[in-house]
């Protein structure tokens, strides 16, 4: 389905109809086929498009329609916008993405959030995002596998193996997973993304959308963030650990440091709504997204989802301290710049 420059439909170039992406049953790609998942992401992700579309024009792809009998969705076409972490890996970015991802961002939660929008129509957003599935699959690959030595989809690798001691001998940070995990499941504010990874965003200069909906869910609003400020660390560390041309990427890593800080600041810009005094909410909002963003850097260097980001024995390793170090102080964290001097050892 296309559209020419000049039609009614001008704002869209053209059109591509996503066929059979949602088949009865898909995999975990990071896993293969038997780590089967059911179809309904397909429903999901469709439903969270028109609702982004509505609260937060311009954050995602255009939904077109979705027919359930054929698992068929129809979008706006992004033929010009580019993987967000392949840019990054490129060191490429610009600040307007970064101050637009975390704009749309807070404006979602800040339209959905219970304070704001009443228990009645929170309770129909509940309805409409169960998710249960997918919920559970995050807990799992998140927040319970990676903090389970013996877990058969880890990654334990011979490059980090000297690093793991900090993680799995010390009963503080698997307990902080843990209160994490409790956190992520039962706190219950607004709608979020829900799998908010750099791979999960397309630029195209300073424009940006928002794709891969189906993990969209009611959950704490520092979840979202948290997962997103632990990849820009990751880029952080995959420049700073990078010889040649040794510079530029220091430069580009400095970037990231002032990536996290814009994305709190125009987070907390957006995102006003909350339960009990506006300051004592966001403090502890700075906390919980440090405890995220700390189970993420974790998962992603031991669990069964890598990033291309960290490409040296150098870069997992400084990821999975970064990662501890958040889970351990994450109750003192209250400012990005703490979040960031605990993360990546900054004097």
């Amino acid at each position: 389905m296309t559209s020419k420059a000049g039609d009614k439909d001008e704002d869209y170039v053209k059109f591509r109809v996503l066929l059979d992406k949602y088949s009865k049953l898909e995999q975990l790609k990071c896993l293969g086929p038997d780590y089967p998942l059911g179809a309904s992401r397909g429903e999901t992700e469709y439903e969270a498009l028109c609702v982004f579309s509505q609260l937060t024009p311009n954050s995602v792809p255009h939904p077109i329609f979705y027919d359930e009998e054929s698992r068929t969705m129809c979008m706006e076409d992004l033929t010009t916008y580019k993987d967000f972490r392949k840019q990054l890996i490129r060191a490429e970015c610009c600040t307007e993405a970064i101050e637009k991802i975390a704009g749309d961002i807070g404006q979602l939660h800040n339209q959905t959030h219970v304070a704001k929008i009443g228990e009645e129509k929170f309770t129909e957003y509940k309805k409409r995002f169960p998710n249960t599935e997918l919920v559970s699959l995050t807990e799992q690959y998140i927040f319970t596998k990676p903090f389970d030595k013996s877990d058969e989809t880890n990654r334990l690798s011979e490059d980090i193996s000297a690093s793991l001691p900090q993680l799995y001998d010390n009963p503080d940070v698997l307990q902080a997973a843990h209160d994490m995990k409790h956190i992520f499941l039962n706190k219950k504010e607004c709608l979020l993304h829900g799998d908010l990874h750099t791979g999960s965003i397309m630029v195209d200069g300073g424009d940006t959308k928002i794709i891969d909906l189906e993990f969209a869910y009611m959950g704490p609003p520092a979840f979202d963030i948290g997962i997103l400020l632990a990849n820009y660390i990751f880029s952080y560390y995959g420049h700073m650990s990078i010889p040649e041309d040794n510079e530029r990427h220091r430069q580009f890593a400095q970037s990231m440091i002032e990536a996290c800080k814009l994305t709190v600041t125009k987070y907390l810009d957006e995102m006003t709504s909350c339960t009990g005094e506006l300051q004592v909410y966001q403090d502890n909002l700075l906390c919980e997204m440090a405890g995220f963003a700390g189970c993420e850097l974790i998962r992603r260097v031991v669990g069964a989802a890598p990033v291309a980001d960290l490409h040296s024995a150098y870069s997992k390793q400084d990821a999975l301290g970064a990662g501890t170090r958040l889970l351990l102080g994450r109750k003192n964290i209250k400012t990005v710049d703490k979040l960031l001097i605990i993360a990546l050892m900054l004097v």
